[in-house]
């Protein structure tokens, strides 16, 4: 029998799988709107912010249901899955930092040719 507490946590994995497929799917449009390469694109803060942001939500998902679940999983899997969860996190706060001091369409690194 599922609890409310299952499908709250199931929710968030899915949640982050849609949010990558919806970034994904907006980086196209985007892209083909102005006229760029998805190197471009995938290098903007305006699509690593959303990115990063999925996958922390998929990654706390699977940490919550590898603690939380019938039969629990090993503690190192649940530490990996909150470990990149983590990381994902402090990735979307510091592309958000570099989004607002130099703007959504600048490049993370710029290439130099």
């Amino acid at each position: 029998m599922y609890t409310l507490q299952d499908v709250l946590i199931d929710t968030l994995w899915i949640m982050g799988l849609a949010g990558l497929l919806a970034t994904l799917s907006y980086s196209s449009w985007y892209r083909r709107e102005r006229g760029w390469r998805w190197g471009h694109v995938l290098n903007l803060p305006r699509t690593l912010v959303s990115l990063c942001l999925s996958l922390a939500a998929f990654c706390l998902g699977l940490a919550l249901n590898g603690v939380t679940g019938y039969a629990p999983a090993p503690w190192w899997e649940t530490a990996t899955w909150s470990l990149l969860a983590l990381l994902f996190v402090i990735q979307t706060g510091l592309y958000g930092l570099a989004g607002i001091r130099r703007g959504w369409d600048t490049p993370m690194e710029e290439k130099k040719r």
